[in-house]
């Protein structure tokens, strides 16, 4: 299954979220699948949608917006190892 891996600004205290719903936002409120406490991520940043298998990223309109590996996007179909950065947050993705 597939999971995001968030590395906060310490890299210390790493988190694991599976993947397990078909829609899972990333964002600063606790009424996020994943919350980040990053404050140059939007309330709600970030969309990941997984449609048999496969996982896509939409920016919701973040404020400040939404980098993988290294290029500003506002919609990625995401593959083994990329990695997603709000303001000084990075989230991996992994597929297994």
């Amino acid at each position: 299954m597939a999971h995001i891996v968030v590395i906060p600004p310490n890299k210390v205290d790493k988190q694991v979220f599976p993947l397990e719903e078909k829609y899972t936002t990333v964002g600063r409120t606790p009424a996020n699948g994943i919350q980040i406490s990053d404050g140059a991520a939007s309330r709600k940043h970030l969309l990941i949608k997984n449609v048999r298998d496969s996982y896509t990223l939409v920016d919701l309109g973040s404020a400040n917006g939404t980098v993988v590996n290294g290029a500003r996007v506002k919609e990625w179909d995401l593959a083994e190892g990329d990695r997603i950065k709000i303001g000084k947050t990075v989230l991996v993705f992994k597929e297994n």
